[in-house]
């Protein structure tokens, strides 16, 4: 956990998972920060509520989300 922005993927179909391929990346090509960027917690527990969210939608049989993105810094939500 660094920072305050949040991705959330979800590969519940064959479409989510070929897309969850095409986002995973090197250690190397990883953001670095400051030791005081890994102690946001409550940003953690956003994510786990996101993710519990979307697995709640794919237990009732409703669409979920293949990809959603979360900064909490500029409030700014996007859903792919």
């Amino acid at each position: 956990m660094l920072g305050e922005v949040i991705r959330i993927l979800a590969a519940a179909s064959a479409v989510g998972r070929d897309h969850y391929f095409t986002t995973l990346f090197s250690q190397s090509e990883a953001q670095a920060g400051p030791c005081t960027a890994r102690s946001t917690i409550y940003t953690a527990n956003v994510a786990a509520g996101l993710m519990l969210h979307q697995f709640t939608r794919w237990l009732r049989g409703l669409a979920v989300d293949t990809d959603t993105n979360l900064n909490l810094l500029s409030g700014e939500l996007t859903v792919v």
